[in-house]
This record gives structure tokens, sequence and C-alpha cells, in this order.
């Protein structure tokens, strides 16, 4: 079964709030422990993989769109049921 366009559009717009969301969250968390919640070389570290984490997320939500614009959607009046 193919998508249609609406449940294409219906996707994106799903990945981009999780991608918003996280980006804040784990923003927020850099800025936490940059700003002293955790101090030291464990702070340190902490921030360097929140951000590889970030990188990592922005990567996967960034293929996952572009997955979504190479789909061709479905004609949504093919195949269905005449009534």
């Amino acid at each position: 079964m193919m998508a249609t366009q609406e449940q294409i559009d219906a996707a994106r717009r799903h990945i981009e709030q999780l991608r918003d969301h996280h980006a804040n969250d784990v923003v927020a968390l850099v800025r936490l422990v940059e700003a002293g919640a955790i101090k030291g070389q464990a702070g340190d570290r902490l921030a360097a993989d929140l951000r590889a984490w970030d990188r990592g997320f922005k990567d996967l939500f960034t293929r996952a769109l572009s997955l979504l614009d190479s789909l061709q959607p479905s004609d949504p009046a093919k195949g269905a049921p005449t009534r």
C-alpha cells in the first residue's frame, strides 16, 4: 500500500514536531550543564556527548524528511472502491 499525499504531509508534520521538541530539550540540557549543574570533567564530557547526540538526531530527522520528499504519493482515486 502506498501512502497518500495527506499521509505523507501528516508524517512530515509529526517528524518536524519531534525535531523541534528534541532540539529544545537538548539545548536546555546543554545550557544547564554548561551553566554549572555538573562541574569538572564529567560536565564537560556530558556537554560534548549531548552536542554529539544533538547532531546525530538532527541528521536522523533530516534523513527522514528527505525520505518523505522522495515518496511518490498514491492517487487516492485509484483503487478506491466504487459505490
